[in-house]
């Protein structure tokens, strides 16, 4: 008994800093993944592959926890991406994405960010209607407090 909460989000953002500065912050998966609020473990499984353990959270009565693997990829200069890795037993969500990172003129710059999520709850189906909404608002929630926390570090100068 299962069902499947399926959410794509969007976001751009402009920073105060260059590329090169965005760019060396964002393919650093650790450093990076410290900005996201409610992450109770990253694990690196091997070499640019992570596993995201997310700390336990309650919504319409039920508490549950996701994980997922991704591996990253990168250009070397304006581009990361994610993509899921299948395999992982323990793994209840399904994630890819990326970053696209351009100048937006003197010491600026546009950073487009984007995710798929398939995240798979222990809830039963009769219970969709109830879950999904708090799970869109709670996943949305914290990805917007991810990039805000981004978007001060970068803006520091």
């Amino acid at each position: 008994m299962a069902i499947t909460v399926q959410i794509t989000f969007n976001k751009e953002l402009e920073v105060s800093c260059d590329v090169k500065t965005a760019f060396d912050l964002l393919v650093d998966v650790p450093r990076t993944t410290a900005f996201f609020p409610k992450l109770d473990k990253l694990v690196n499984i091997e070499g640019s592959i992570y596993r995201w353990e997310m700390a336990k959270i309650g919504a319409a009565g039920l508490s549950f926890q996701t994980a997922y693997t991704v591996k990253y990829s990168n250009d070397g200069a304006a581009r990361i991406n994610w993509e899921a890795v299948e395999g992982n037993k323990n793994d209840n969500a399904k994630l890819s994405g990326g970053w696209i990172i351009t100048s937006a003129g003197d010491k600026k710059t546009k950073i487009a960010f984007t995710t798929d999520a398939a995240l798979d709850l222990p809830v039963p189906s009769l219970m969709k209607k109830v879950v999904d909404p708090v799970i869109r608002v709670e996943f949305e929630s914290q990805t917007n407090t991810f990039l805000s926390r981004i978007k001060e570090e970068l803006s520091k100068g």
